[in-house]
């Protein structure tokens, strides 16, 4: 289940639990308020961490037919190279923004597959659709 809350709902939360605190002579309620309140904060926080990494996250995606038949995907751009054994049938490889070249590496008796000039956008994941390989 999935929740939204405003960030106006936040401040009106945490003033809500100010004010339990400093009416409250019980230290077991007192307790469970901090911990609530620490909480909050970690959700806040983890929500906020994956909102701004998902938005900046850039690279190649695809899939492969058949799917047994990659052994390994490079993608090269200038000096970086990087590297990744995908899954059966699709894969993702996170890159920089710019033009990269692909290499599907193949299991035999498959050949190896190239895909040239893919531009990768900041913050995009550039989809290159099925990449077929020959026998």
């Amino acid at each position: 289940m999935m929740f939204a809350l405003h960030p106006g709902g936040m401040v009106v939360v945490l003033i809500y639990i100010t004010i339990c605190v400093e009416n409250c002579n019980c230290y077991d309620h007192v307790l469970k308020i901090v911990v609530m309140k620490n909480f909050l904060g970690v959700v806040v926080s983890l929500v906020l961490v994956s909102t701004f990494a998902s938005n900046f996250r850039s690279g190649i995606q695809g899939t492969i037919d058949p799917p047994e038949g990659a052994n390994r995907i490079w993608a090269v751009s200038g000096k970086d190279t990087v590297a990744i054994i995908p899954a059966p049938g699709s894969f993702i490889i996170d890159v920089k923004p710019g033009a990269w070249k692909l290499v599907v590496e193949a299991n035999l008796p498959y050949k190896n597959a190239v895909r040239e000039s893919i531009l990768v956008n900041d913050g995009e994941i550039t989809d290159i659709g099925l990449i077929k390989l020959e026998q």
